[in-house]
């Protein structure tokens, strides 16, 4: 049944004067399964790359967006630094895969892959156990949990799925070339200079994307606006330093978060900058005893603000406790090479 359902697929080609679904081509029209026939496979990864983009898809993402709104979203475009792949482990026809749009066939990253990205980098990077996650024990540090939750509790932040902007986004044919398979499955074999690759096949896309973070229904936009300050910066900084989905390692899935836009009518005061922003996102989860260790690796980022910027830094700290103590000021002084120009900065001399 399989070797004639095959070989009647041999006899269809992909139409050029529709859109076919791509999710649906990529599923069912590989003209063959043979392990040998890699022709096979690179032409359904070319066929699919080349599938243009539906054209209700246009209307549907503007519908998207127009509910994000209403919800009351922060909308942020990121565009792809690299290629990007997410899901390439998942299921499919191919030894690869891709997450594509259930309706419309177009790449997306998933809110949650997203969120876990933003969590992991909060856990490596920002100081303070107040991002630590113990994933073993299910136990989270008080800012992870109040961003990211728990198993019992939802964050304070919802992280939505990222959708292409129409137009905007190119899927692109790529390739795996591991030289030493039989190394890599384990079977015993050293990697040898003999051993002959096997070349796998595997779509990747590059492109701009919508993102969008909420506050979580029920909680109040006031007590969750320093959240999602904090869950952008650290996105940001992740997309750009970590990367999103597979292959990060070869440097896949980088990304760059565009500016926050021009803040609300009303709103009383300018958007603080990404500078600014990342120091009170570090602020949020410091403790007492890494505040000096904190001013001094933050150096260059403190000198870089505007006068009005280092008193919103100062008030942030000096709102959780630090800096008030002037024995302490003058023993990391002494301590710490370099401070005199951030105290200077802040207003401490």
């Amino acid at each position: 049944m399989e070797k004639s359902r095959r070989k009647a697929l041999q006899g269809i080609s992909l139409p050029r004067d529709e859109e076919p679904h791509r999710g649906l081509w990529l599923d069912k029209f590989l003209v063959s399964t043979e392990r040998k026939d890699t022709e096979a496979k690179r032409s359904l990864v070319r066929e699919v790359a080349g599938i243009p983009e539906p054209k209700e898809y246009q209307g549907f993402f503007g519908r998207y967006r127009k509910a994000l709104e209403a919800l009351g979203a922060e909308l942020r475009e990121a565009e792809t630094l690299s290629r990007l792949v997410v899901g390439l482990g998942g299921e499919g026809v191919l030894e690869t895969s891709l997450t594509l749009h259930r309706t419309y066939g177009v790449p997306y990253i998933p809110g949650s892959a997203l969120k876990g990205l933003a969590s992991r980098y909060a856990h490596l990077y920002l100081e303070g156990e107040a991002w630590r996650r113990d994933l073993a024990n299910f136990q989270r540090g008080e800012a992870q949990a109040a961003l990211f939750g728990t198993t019992e509790e939802q964050g304070l932040v919802v992280f939505f799925d990222a959708l292409p902007l129409p137009g905007k986004w190119e899927l692109h044919p790529d390739i795996l070339n591991p030289h030493h398979p039989a190394y890599y499955r384990g079977e015993g074999e050293p990697p040898a200079d003999w051993d002959s690759p096997t070349p796998v096949p595997f779509l990747s896309v590059t492109g701009t994307f919508l993102l969008a973070l909420a506050p979580a229904p029920g909680v109040d936009r006031e007590a969750a606006r320093p959240w999602l300050r904090a869950a952008w910066q650290i996105l940001a900084w992740a997309l750009r330093e970590e990367g999103v989905g597979a292959k990060t390692s070869s440097g896949y899935g980088r990304m760059a978060l565009a500016e926050p836009g021009v803040p609300e009518a009303g709103s009383g005061s300018p958007a603080p900058s990404s500078a600014l922003e990342g120091l009170l996102t570090r602020v949020r989860s410091l403790s007492y005893r890494d505040v000096p260790h904190f001013l001094t690796s933050q150096a260059e980022a403190i000198l870089g603000l505007s006068a009005e910027e280092a008193q919103a830094l100062r008030q942030a700290l000096e709102g959780k406790g630090f800096l008030r103590n002037r024995e302490d000021l003058k023993r990391w002084l002494k301590e710490h090479s370099g401070l005199e120009r951030v105290y200077a900065k802040l207003g401490l001399a």
